[in-house]
């Protein structure tokens, strides 16, 4: 008789679905029935910008240090923004146009080496001289985010095959560039990134048609790479996880005719949040002012924030912010106009929650987006 070791080989698939919240995981109801271990997971304050390093680290946004797409600078750092300070000189009409701001998003990325998500939306030019973008690397292929290891670069580090979607690929490309590479190579461990009901949900909200197609294509997109992944025998293990929700818009509050009383204050506006900078007296004004405006939400000073585990040491994403309630959102904001659904609310709203489905057992101690890392590791 001989004697030898079981080698069967086991293999890792991580898909990151954007906007896959439990609301959309039970919409998806059989076509995911090949995973039928499914949980909700606490979100994190803020956008994907914060959810997304999470998911990769198992690190919360007071370690890894993300939360939104922009921040304040911080002296001593290089400052890539101020020099679109000049696009304050051209016509609002073409310097406010979707295609002149991607020419020079390009233009950006490529003068800095960014590798990471650059957009700039509707921020006001005269901003730029005091905003800086937090994520200049490619966060699958970063060995940290703020220090916290991803568990793509912990395997890499292990020496296992590690495959991860280029995320500036376009759906359709990225997705058969994927599959093509998971029947080649059979990576040990494979993360997959996912985009378009994000997009879908934003534009149509929860109830619009095109969900449903998107839901087709993505689950039977997951079982073909299932399949190329386990087709020689391997054990396989398979997370299908999301950032969020999706919330209906309800409601909307154009902040304009409110900023002007907040000039004593740097002030961002984001889809549900406006995040403030300044002294303490001028901050307590600005809670005054919106308060009496009669505004749907709640202001979060310092010790919310650090409560809510979000990144507070240097106040770099505001000293306070007011969040909107759940289904309200501001039209315009720096990020751009009106939208049907849309997600970054408060950490006991719907809408923050993600979904969670695989094929194995989840252990109870798996509750929040911060405990997918270490299962995956």
């Amino acid at each position: 008789r001989s004697f030898h070791r079981d080698v069967t080989r086991r293999r890792v698939l991580v898909v990151f679905v954007d906007a896959f919240g439990p609301r959309q995981l039970e919409r998806f109801g059989s076509r995911l029935a090949y995973l039928g271990h499914r949980k909700q997971l606490e979100g994190v304050l803020g956008y994907t910008s914060g959810a997304l390093p999470t998911v990769l680290t198992g690190a919360e946004p007071a370690v890894h240090g993300r939360m939104c797409l922009f921040s304040e600078h911080r002296p001593g750092e290089a400052h890539l923004l101020a020099p679109l300070r000049w696009m304050g000189l051209l016509p609002r009409v073409l310097h406010e146009r979707r295609r002149f701001r991607a020419l020079v998003e390009r233009w950006l990325a490529f003068r800095h080496g960014l590798s990471g998500y650059v957009a700039l939306h509707k921020v006001p030019p005269e901003h730029f001289r005091w905003l800086d973008l937090p994520e200049r690397e490619d966060l699958f292929e970063a060995p940290a985010i703020g220090g916290a290891p991803t568990f793509l670069s912990r395997a890499r580090e292990a020496g296992l095959s590690v495959y991860a979607s280029p995320w500036r690929v376009a759906e359709p490309a990225r997705w058969r560039g994927a599959l093509e590479t998971l029947g080649r190579s059979r990576p040990d461990l494979a993360f997959l990134y996912c985009a378009e009901l994000d997009a879908i949900l934003h534009r149509e909200g929860n109830h619009g048609p095109s969900a449903e197609d998107a839901m087709d294509r993505i689950a039977a997109r997951v079982a073909s790479a299932r399949e190329r992944l386990a087709d020689d025998g391997s054990e396989l293990t398979t997370f299908v996880v999301g950032d969020h929700g999706m919330a209906d818009i309800r409601s909307t509050i154009d902040p304009r005719p409110t900023l002007g009383a907040l000039s004593a204050l740097r002030v961002f506006v984001d889809s549900t949040m406006l995040r403030c900078w300044g002294a303490s007296q001028d901050l307590a004004r600005a809670r005054s002012l919106i308060e009496r405006r009669g505004w749907p939400g709640k202001w979060l000073d310092r010790d919310d924030l650090r409560e809510a585990k979000a990144p507070t040491g240097d106040g770099r994403y505001g000293d306070a912010l007011f969040l909107l309630d759940e289904g309200v959102m501001f039209a315009p904001s720096f990020l751009g106009g009106a939208a049907a659904g849309m997600h970054g609310y408060d950490l006991r709203a719907a809408s923050c929650f993600a979904g969670l489905a695989s094929d194995r057992p989840l252990p109870a101690t798996c509750r929040a987006l911060s405990d997918l890392a270490p299962l995956v590791t």
